[in-house]
């Protein structure tokens, strides 16, 4: 083929190409520009139609306020009863599980020589008491000087003492119980010997009794002695009675502070240790009765609502919640009549123009009844 040919073939095809790059160019340009069209139209038009949210318009209620802990029950008394003196068990008048009376015989520690030791101390006794008076006499007339006399006294009051040191062996020889009870647990038997203060047995007093619990730092100060106070049991009885003892110091580990209820227990019934919720009123306020589904967190990590106004406009409302039931949680901080969004609030923000859709209303509901 001839050069020329060729190179105009060469040159046809190149101008042919450039063509065609211009048309392709112009062509995606179009296409672009339709597309920031079409982005533009549907922002306008979401901006000329608002989201649809449903509202449920609440109005705020009286709610008993209640400061609620976790806790246990607990004798009021629970004393281990010791041997006051050394010597063997020759008798045991209990068993674990015995209900006493205040002074009920427990056990009977041996005598030994303790009414041998008795008599010979009251025979002393009888001896520095006519010594004494023989004093007495001779220093009337004279022939005893004073210091004879205080000597002869002395001599009787040390042989009285050691009568009555003898009597009070003698009467802790028997272990009796301080306060009416039940035994709780028996720790000696017939032949054991005793070392003095060792324990016989531990007797707990069963009415009335204590349930406790620990407030935090926060709600302490609505409680106050005297309060009324309910407990639920883990056996599910339920117990009532008032705040006798709130801690002053709190617990260095805990930062919470001891409460005790005292609760009577006429059937001595209630045993320690179970487990117990505790609820204690405080005051009365206006709150909101919500489910949690409509509760959401802000920017900031607040917990609230979000409301909208009679203009159409989103508002976030911080709340707190002060109790929660079986219907819902009651939440403090809104306004008496507020209309909270129930569903769409995941798809709109504070400040955002939307369409309510009313789902009831209660001011119409109270002017009907």
């Amino acid at each position: 083929m001839n050069k020329s040919y060729l190179l105009a073939f060469v040159m046809a095809v190149a101008v042919i190409g450039w063509i065609f790059s211009g048309q392709l160019q112009a062509t995606v340009s179009d296409d672009e520009a339709t597309k920031t069209e079409q982005d533009t139209a549907g922002k306008v038009a979401k901006k000329d139609h608002p989201v649809t949210v449903r509202v449920r318009l609440m109005q705020a209620q009286p709610h008993q306020r209640e400061v609620v802990l976790r806790g246990r029950t607990q004798a009021v008394r629970s004393v281990a009863v010791k041997t006051e003196i050394a010597g063997r068990i020759t008798h045991l008048a209990v068993t674990k599980g015995k209900r006493v009376k205040a002074g009920d015989l427990l056990a009977k520690i041996d005598m030994q020589d303790r009414a041998a030791r008795l008599t010979e101390a009251r025979a002393l006794v009888k001896q520095r008491q006519m010594e004494f008076k023989a004093a007495i006499a001779l220093s009337k007339k004279g022939y005893r000087a004073e210091t004879k006399l205080a000597g002869a006294q002395t001599q009787l009051d040390s042989a009285k003492a050691l009568v009555k040191r003898i009597e009070l062996e003698i009467q802790h020889t028997e272990v009796r119980a301080p306060f009416a009870g039940i035994v709780d647990t028996k720790r000696v038997e017939i032949g054991d010997y005793m070392k003095v203060a060792e324990v016989v047995a531990t007797i707990v007093d069963q009415n009335p009794y204590l349930v406790v619990g620990d407030v935090s730092e926060r709600e302490v100060s609505y409680l106050k002695v005297g309060q009324k106070a309910t407990a639920e049991l883990i056996t599910k009885k339920n117990v009532s009675g008032k705040i006798r003892f709130i801690a002053s110091t709190a617990n260095s580990a805990t930062r919470t502070f001891r409460v005790e209820i005292q609760v009577p227990n006429p059937k001595r019934d209630l045993r320690d240790g179970v487990t117990a919720r505790i609820r204690i009123p405080v005051d009365n306020s206006m709150a909101h009765l919500i489910t949690p589904a409509v509760m959401t967190l802000n920017d900031q990590g607040q917990l609230g609502v979000k409301t909208v106004t009679q203009e159409g406009i989103v508002r976030f409302i911080p709340a707190q919640i002060i109790a929660d039931g079986e219907n819902g949680v009651w939440l403090a901080g809104l306004p008496e009549m507020v209309g909270i969004i129930t569903v769409g609030q995941d798809f709109v923000r504070h400040g955002d123009q939307v369409l309510p859709v009313i789902e009831n209303d209660p001011r119409k509901s109270s002017n009907k009844s």
